[in-house]
């Protein structure tokens, strides 16, 4: 243990990442829209995850990315189950009519994904 480190409660831990995420979370400031890129992969223990990151540009200009979701996929990945996670990630950030674009990476189910975006 070290002693120079200054411990703190659990609950101040929780209100410290409810309250950064609250503020990171809200995009009414940026006027721009929003490309996305969609990764999947399997780790070496065969467990699946799914991220998505925003891509855009800020007022002052500046590219900015956030990682917006980092989500354990359980199986069956399948290309209905891939575009009703990220429709959610989208939905729940409330950025859905902002999206430019969306990059997925070359995940064998993304090739589907891709028709079913375009209907």
């Amino acid at each position: 243990m070290n002693r120079d480190a200054t411990l703190v409660s659990r609950n101040t831990v929780k209100s410290d990442v409810l309250r950064i995420f609250i503020k990171e979370k809200k995009f009414n400031n940026i006027t721009s829209k929003i490309c996305l890129t969609s990764n999947l992969w399997t780790s070496c223990t065969t467990e699946g995850y799914i991220s998505l990151t925003t891509h855009y540009v800020d007022l002052n200009w500046k590219l900015s990315c956030n990682i917006l979701n980092f989500y354990h996929f359980s199986p069956p990945r399948t290309r209905f189950e891939l575009s009703k996670k990220i429709n959610e990630f989208w939905h729940d950030w409330r950025i859905e009519k902002r999206i430019f674009s969306i990059t997925l990476d070359n995940a064998s189910n993304n090739d589907v994904f891709r028709k079913t975006l375009k209907g």
